[in-house]
């Protein structure tokens, strides 16, 4: 059996609990950048963390869902990555931020 689901998908940025989130996904390899700038904005951090694991976050909210894209242990300046991890408390939010970025680009 196959389905087709149509959903309208909400972005807000900034203003989203971390905590708790892990690991949930990853954006499609070669993302760049300057490509999630323009589907995401600009990181709500960029530079190097306090535990120097990342250089660049985004925190959002994708259909009222806490989500994170970051750079884990990349060992690249952020603006020369192309594997960013998605961080999420449910395995869904990754599914709904791929989608998105995909949308948009």
């Amino acid at each position: 059996m196959k389905t087709k689901l149509t959903m309208d998908l909400e972005v807000k940025m900034g203003n989203a609990s971390t905590t708790g989130t892990g690991c949930v996904g990853y954006l499609p390899k070669g993302a760049t950048y300057k490509t999630l700038v323009k589907v995401f904005g600009k990181p709500q951090r960029l530079g190097l963390s306090e535990d120097g694991k990342t250089e660049a976050e985004w925190t959002g909210r994708i259909n009222g869902l806490d989500f994170t894209i970051y750079d884990y242990k990349s060992g690249l300046a952020a603006k020369a990555n192309t594997d960013w991890h998605i961080g999420g408390k449910v395995h869904v939010v990754a599914e709904l931020v791929n989608a998105f970025f995909k949308a948009a680009t």
